[in-house]
């Protein structure tokens, strides 16, 4: 996760230092998302609108309210302002090439979808595009076993409005554009042709029979994840690199914990690899698999 590119209009307050350090202070202590306190720029361009929302004068203002009785509520509100959402449908395919080709066909070999139900968890899953390419792969996938597998998705995120767009599903025809065209006609619904919706693009969902497959958890990967069920595969991807070397292991740790023996963890390309737990072996372009018990 990392700061989102601030809005056009200009900032009506400006931040002290001393503010600038302890919102900086309470992201990372809460989040992992690193601010540089000297880009008080963005920290403004980014709030602005909620100082003028919760009617406060001033950054001072603010920072009082954080630090106050309704400060966990707010700072909810202040991470989902700040982090970035940057996702699409398949990003970096070779994921999913590997799924289709190696890694599902070695879990189906190992009973997952079988002898219990293969889950894939989408770990900071934004949107949902990540998610949503995932079990289509898993879908495709299911329909060539006679029967068929038995499956699941999980996405979770920091972010309880982003969860709510992902299970929503719904996706312009801009954001749909990693789609092909077969898959579209799968996997989605599309809007009547010149239905005002989607600012005036056609809009596409998500079909019910893949919605149905999926759970949703608010879920802080710096904190315990106990409501997370164990999954076969976890996508980790372009997280860990805004994590401080610190907040990137306790991460690791945590979601390699609901790893099943034998399941693959897929980081980012650019991901550091640094403080992978014990016993997660390389397998694949940023996938690792971890060992038996």
């Amino acid at each position: 996760m990392t700061a989102q590119n601030f809005p056009f209009d200009p900032p009506t307050r400006r931040m002290s230092r001393r503010v600038a350090l302890g919102l900086v202070a309470r992201l990372k202590r809460v989040a992992g998302i690193r601010v540089d306190p000297k880009n008080q720029q963005f920290l403004t361009f980014r709030l602005d609108r909620r100082l003028q929302a919760l009617d406060l004068d001033s950054y001072e203002d603010y920072l009082d309210l954080l630090e106050g009785p309704q400060g966990d509520a707010e700072t909810a509100r202040l991470v989902e302002m700040l982090v970035t959402n940057t996702t699409s449908f398949f990003r970096e395919p070779a994921h999913f090439d590997w799924l289709e080709r190696t890694g599902l066909p070695a879990l189906c070999e190992a009973g997952a979808g079988r002898l219990y139900p293969l889950t894939v968890w989408s770990a900071a899953c934004s949107t949902g595009p990540e998610l949503w390419s995932a079990g289509m792969v898993v879908d495709q996938a299911s329909r060539l076993v006679p029967g068929g597998l038995r499956w699941g998705l999980v996405g979770t995120d920091i972010s309880a409005g982003v969860l709510r767009r992902a299970a929503a599903a719904i996706f312009t025809a801009t954001e749909m554009s990693g789609v092909l065209e077969e898959r579209r006609r799968l996997y989605f619904l599309r809007s009547r042709p010149g239905a005002a919706v989607g600012n005036g693009q056609r809009v596409y969902r998500v079909a019910p029979e893949l919605r149905n497959r999926a759970s949703f958890v608010q879920a802080n990967l710096l904190q315990d994840l106990a409501d997370v069920p164990l999954a076969d595969v976890i996508f980790l991807r372009n997280v860990l690199i805004y994590f401080a070397v610190d907040d990137r292991k306790a991460c690791l740790a945590h979601v390699t914990a609901r790893l099943r023996p034998g399941g693959y963890l897929i980081l980012g390309h650019s991901d550091s690899q640094q403080g992978l737990p014990e016993g997660m072996v390389a397998c694949g372009p940023s996938v690792f698999r971890k060992g038996e018990r």
